[in-house]
């Protein structure tokens, strides 16, 4: 029986193609004809070729499927043009990095899946091409070991070059008995086999991503084509062995906005519309008999493909995806309605919280977050390897400095914003505290939090990584009723003498949502609260009001102390990659500063969001933040004694329902 490497027996693939995959064989059609009116370039260009490697897939495997000789033709073209170039990739790592192993994965499949209508002559000059470049790769890696891609563990270099070289060794590994290229196969696969035996192993098992969905549906989904290929070459499963697999088409379902088609846009994210993989979507369908992300995997390729293919700043993109799609669709997994899943999800690892209020297009959706640098697991493990193995893993450029920020918004309309792509991060770029206009160490780099990190290791004694980073202390979810309370105060200057840089979220099904900051020194200081928006704000009242298509919402802060406020226009401008200096990612933030009129030892702010089509009124008595929305009454209120169990002030919220009936909440 014919054996191909990624697909193993092709004959399920060919029986189902008039059937049952009848619409991803017509998509994958359509994407191979698309190459048909590319024009490769006789030199490599001054640019991402990562395009060039999927391409071959697609052909390949539209050949495969349907005979047609164009396709045949089609991937020869790509072939003999990588084949062409002296070096793969353009101006940083060239022949080392995602352009060469985008490539490297490509063609490798390629030449084994039309290896028996390739002359002898071009399986040659093939082969040796595979051989040389995965060679350089290795032996890079080898070469680099502990700095770098080589063992950046949770990063997409990572995850694409040694997918890229775990291929390469697979294919060539069927080569002539006693070659070279058979003799070396071995290295090639185990050296991908060790790596992502670690990299399972240091993932979060509940599925979050510290850098954000852009990054999730570019690097991420090599991780399920490692798994993938994996299991059909060896048998190892690692789609049973992973809670990170498991659960993560969960933490980009949470971190959709309420229309689906754009995301939540934490850490580097390109666009809003950088955010889905429908092959992941039915990968995880496939393998976890999941009928909600069939849902969602159906839902992108019927009306969301071409949107996302068109305003996605993330390259090769999602059209080019079709021979996974093809592969991983499983058309025995019955769709699930998504709105039998819960309203609230909250992701440990990471502290980041998702709540909506319906699974309706028109739906309101808050998401929050208050972690350490990649998550708990990431940075106990990172700091971890590099004291015992002196491995450097830790690289969280992707990762902002984003503790207690959120993102709102409603149907398609965003109302809070993050920065975008960032490699000049300053502190109010984020919808964070400020203590002295300060949020960490450092500023004005891509890598906040790492840079801040190698100050205070230089400063501090050994066991100061355990205090740096955000915790949360309340996360409590009762009916409709979510309280989530994140405190970061190591995150700050230690010259600050922080005690306490605290948010307490309380929403009752985000009807409206409450923030109480505390904050807390041993010295006095200036406090602000940072509030970004696509709108700008306008006076209204005591507060302010954003007007939105999707309906007013307005923003009021109360203070035990005095504020004053100032707004003002943030423009970001960033180079996505070296490889393509001329495009730049440009993000527009308007932003409403609040900020103590007097230097403080202690202030709370109380920050309210209500909406024009809601009966809700806030208003301070007695310092005390009163909320009365329709027949309910909320109070709020700080309690000036540090609760020893959590090191932060304890807030008692009293609800009273429509029939008078007290609920009371200690956080």
């Amino acid at each position: 029986m014919e054996r191909l490497v990624f697909i193993g027996d092709p004959e399920p693939c060919m029986t189902q193609r008039d059937g049952k995959r009848k619409r991803q064989y017509r998509r994958l059609l359509e994407q191979a004809d698309r190459y048909r009116e590319m024009e490769l370039p006789k030199e490599h260009p001054k640019e991402s070729t990562t395009y060039m490697g999927i391409a071959i897939v697609n052909l390949a495997l539209a050949y495969r499927l349907s005979r047609e000789e164009r396709y045949l033709g089609e991937a020869k073209r790509f072939m003999e043009t990588v084949c062409s170039y002296e070096k793969w990739g353009n101006a940083h790592l060239v022949n080392v990095d995602l352009s060469a192993s985008w490539i490297l994965f490509g063609l490798s499949l390629g030449y084994d899946w039309l290896k028996p209508w390739l002359t002898s002559e071009e399986r040659g000059r093939i082969s040796e091409k595979i051989l040389h470049h995965a060679q350089v790769i290795f032996q890079y890696r080898r070469d680099t070991y502990g700095q770098g891609w080589s063992t950046a563990f949770y990063q997409n270099h990572n995850w694409i070059n040694m997918t890229g070289l775990a291929a390469a060794g697979y294919v060539l590994a069927g080569e002539e008995k006693g070659s070279e290229a058979q003799k070396v196969s071995s290295q090639y696969i185990q050296e991908a086999r060790e790596d992502f035996a670690r990299v399972f192993s240091y993932l979060a098992e509940d599925g979050s991503n510290y850098e954000g969905v852009a990054y999730w549906r570019y690097g991420g989904m090599w991780l399920f084509v490692y798994a993938h290929l994996l299991k059909i070459q060896e048998g190892k499963d690692y789609f049973k062995e992973s809670g990170y697999l498991r659960h993560t088409f969960y933490y980009r379902l949470y971190q959709s906005c309420g229309d689906f088609r754009q995301q939540m846009n934490f850490g580097d994210c390109h666009d809003r519309h950088s955010g889905h993989a429908a092959c992941v979507y039915y990968k995880v369908a496939a393998e976890y008999k999941d009928g909600f992300a069939q849902t969602f995997g159906n839902m992108v390729v019927d009306e969301f493909l071409m949107e996302e293919a068109c305003e996605s700043k993330v390259k090769p993109g999602i059209l080019p995806e079709a021979c996974f799609e093809y592969l991983w669709y499983d058309p025995d997994v019955e769709e699930k309605d998504l709105s039998l899943l819960p309203k609230v999800w909250y992701f440990e690892d990471l502290g980041l919280l998702g709540i909506r209020d319906s699974w309706q297009r028109d739906g309101k959706v808050l998401t929050i977050k208050c972690g350490y640098p990649g998550g708990r697991k990431q940075w106990e493990t990172g700091r971890r390897l590099y004291r015992e193995e002196n491995i450097c893993c830790l690289s969280l450029s992707h990762h902002h400095p984003d503790n207690l920020s959120y993102i709102f918004a409603r149907g398609s309309e965003y109302l809070t914003c993050e920065d975008g792509y960032n490699r000049n991060i300053m502190p109010d770029n984020h919808n964070v505290i400020l203590v002295d206009g300060s949020y960490a160490d450092v500023t004005d780099v891509s890598d906040v939090y790492i840079g801040s990190a190698m100050l205070r290791q230089a400063e501090e004694e050994p066991g100061w990584e355990k205090d740096y980073g955000g915790r949360v202390t309340a996360m409590k979810v009762d009916g409709s009723v979510v309280i989530y309370r994140g405190e970061t105060s190591g995150i700050y200057p230690k010259r600050l003498e922080m005690e306490e840089v605290s948010r307490l979220l309380f929403t009752d099904g985000l009807d409206f949502w409450v923030f109480v900051d505390v904050l807390r020194s041993r010295k006095e200081h200036i406090y602000e609260i940072i509030c970004n928006t696509d709108a700008e704000a306008a006076v209204n009242g005591e507060g302010f009001v954003y007007d939105m298509k999707t309906g007013p919402v307005r923003y009021t802060v109360f203070s035990d102390r005095g504020i004053r406020c100032r707004t003002y226009t943030q423009k970001i401008e960033s180079i996505m990659t070296s490889q393509e200096p001329d495009k730049v990612c440009r993000t527009d933030i308007h932003t409403l500063s609040q900020r103590s009129k007097n230097r403080e030892r202690r202030q709370v702010f109380f920050e309210c969001f209500t909406f024009e089509d809601e009966d809700t009124e806030v208003f301070m008595e007695e310092e005390s933040l009163k909320v009365r929305q329709g027949t309910k009454r909320y109070e709020f209120q700080t309690v000036w004694q540090e609760d020893p169990a959590s090191g932060t002030i304890p807030i008692k919220i009293r609800i009273r329902d429509e029939d008078g009936r007290e609920v009371c909440y200690d956080a």
